[in-house]
């Protein structure tokens, strides 16, 4: 069992296949993974690429600000033809290039998740959401609770998950600054 539980915590080469030596160098496997999950999130036809616009939408929901010349210097300097569309490995490099030091919206993301589950169950359902409302001091109706469930919830279960919630957040660009006020509730 322990032999099990070492591979499975060590980073695998897969994870890191097709990725260029910087990203390899520079990035955790848990980076990887969280940069991975977005990826998918924006890839919304299952293509493996992301168009022009969706590759700026997606960066400008993870807080990047570059202007359209500015993505397209950073494409230029990755080697990629844009009609060609995006893959991971290539929009990696282009993180790497927009964010400096720092990579922190799924950090960010999940730290709001975690803030609205409020039991701790994994799971954000309408019941913990009127918790931090009432929390909050926000007077919403059981009808608006309901109506955040349905949004975010494309399982159809009735509650939200962390994929769910980070897909709905990047989604409407609702997190910007969010988490911050959730924290300060706690």
């Amino acid at each position: 069992m322990d032999t099990i539980l070492k591979v499975l915590q060590q980073p695998s080469e897969a994870m890191y296949r097709g990725l260029s030596q910087r990203a390899q160098n520079e990035l955790s496997p848990q980076e990887v993974r969280e940069l991975r999950e977005l990826f998918s999130i924006f890839d919304i036809g299952g293509t493996g690429r992301l168009s022009f616009p969706v590759l700026r939408k997606s960066l400008r929901t993870m807080g990047f600000n570059a202007d359209d010349r500015e993505l397209m210097g950073a494409i230029a300097d990755c080697g990629i033809d844009i009609r060609e569309g995006v893959t991971f490995a290539q929009f990696v490099d282009i993180v790497l290039i927009e964010q400096g030091d720092s990579f922190d919206v799924y950090e960010e993301l999940m730290s709001g998740f975690t803030a609205m589950d409020i039991d701790r169950s994994g799971k954000i359902t309408v019941e913990s959401l009127k918790k931090l409302s009432e929390k909050l001091d926000e007077d919403l109706s059981l009808a608006e609770l309901e109506d955040m469930v349905k949004e975010a919830d494309t399982s159809g279960n009735g509650e939200i998950s962390h994929r769910e919630f980070i897909a709905v957040m990047l989604r409407t660009n609702l997190f910007r600054g969010t988490t911050a006020n959730l924290k300060h509730s706690e």
